[in-house]
């Protein structure tokens, strides 16, 4: 498993081309759209074309809780 904190983790829900959809568990991710591609894909996924989210997100961190409180 990645030891690296989840901030840096490749995951759809801290890509810069990320947008929410049904939050925590899916992101609309732009790329994709833009490329005419299926654009809706799991928070925590992750594709050939991420790129990091600088700005402050917690997408992925909710992602991460909800699925810890539903185990």
């Amino acid at each position: 498993m990645d030891k690296r904190p989840d901030s840096v983790r490749r995951f759809c829900g801290n890509c810069k081309y990320h947008d929410v959809y049904q939050y925590p568990d899916l992101i609309f991710c732009e790329f994709h759209f833009v490329r005419n591609e299926k654009a809706v894909f799991p928070t925590l996924g992750c594709c050939e074309f991420w790129e990091p989210h600088y700005q402050q997100c917690f997408c992925v961190e909710d992602a991460f809780e909800k699925r810890r409180r539903t185990d």
